[in-house]
């Protein structure tokens, strides 16, 4: 069983999509948004949740095989103001950094949107290469496993330098080649699922919308554990 520490935790979507392996388990959580650390302590009650992610000593933390995490995309995302990496909010992947290099997991299992390809990948895999990991990374959509929406995120996966995982990339681009030969464009806002996300002025509502359109897709993080587990 691989322990796991989960960064920029939400509301578990990494956890989830990992522990449905039967292969990993969470040892921690760390999530400032208290919305989330609510959603958190009803999910995984036994599983301890540090809050703001500057503020942990590492030092103290215990040690896992896995740790993952989406760090902040605010000021990645074409959607924002284009900060980038350097900014306010995403500028707290030195902070993930930092947790890798005090922590030196087996895997490093990373998530952002997809415009980090152009908004700092490069920055993010020079750090990973100066603490002596490779990574292989991919862009992947939430309907390349089946979900009726397009939500493109790259997807990395590091290790210790000469450890690959040679399947990841190759299935990882026959499983998104099949899933547009079966969703066209045309078809990708029509099949958006009816979630509703408008707020209604409700702050517990408010408060979960953002929760759900920040969180991973659990399917392609179990997928990724899968590969982990087969090396």
């Amino acid at each position: 069983m691989l322990r796991v520490g989960d960064l920029f935790s939400g509301i578990g979507g990494f956890s989830l999509g990992l522990e449905r392996t039967g292969g990993f388990k969470t040892q921690w959580f760390v999530e400032i948004d208290p919305y989330c650390q609510r959603v958190l302590r009803k999910h995984w009650p036994a599983v301890p949740c540090y809050g703001d992610i500057q503020t942990v000593d590492w030092a103290t933390v215990e040690t896992v095989d896995v740790l993952c995490g989406g760090f902040p995309c605010q000021d990645i995302s074409l959607a924002g103001k284009g900060a980038g990496i350097a900014g306010a909010r995403s500028g707290l992947w030195s902070e993930y950094v930092n947790a890798i290099q005090a922590l030196r997991p087996r895997y490093v299992l990373i998530e952002n949107v997809s415009a980090l390809r152009a908004r700092g990948l490069d920055q993010v895999l020079g750090a990973l290469a100066t603490l002596g990991y490779d990574a292989e990374w991919h862009c992947v959509p939430a309907y390349a496993v089946g979900a009726p929406h397009r939500r493109d995120r790259v997807w990395i996966v590091a290790y210790p330098a000469g450890q690959g995982l040679q399947r990841y990339g190759a299935e990882c681009e026959l499983g998104e080649g099949q899933s547009q030969m079966q969703i066209s464009r045309s078809a990708w806002w029509s099949c958006e699922p009816g979630v509703q996300r408008v707020a209604d002025g409700v702050p517990r509502r408010v408060d979960r919308l953002r929760a759900i359109g920040n969180a991973v897709v659990p399917q392609i993080v179990a997928q990724l554990g899968r590969y982990i587990l087969a090396k």
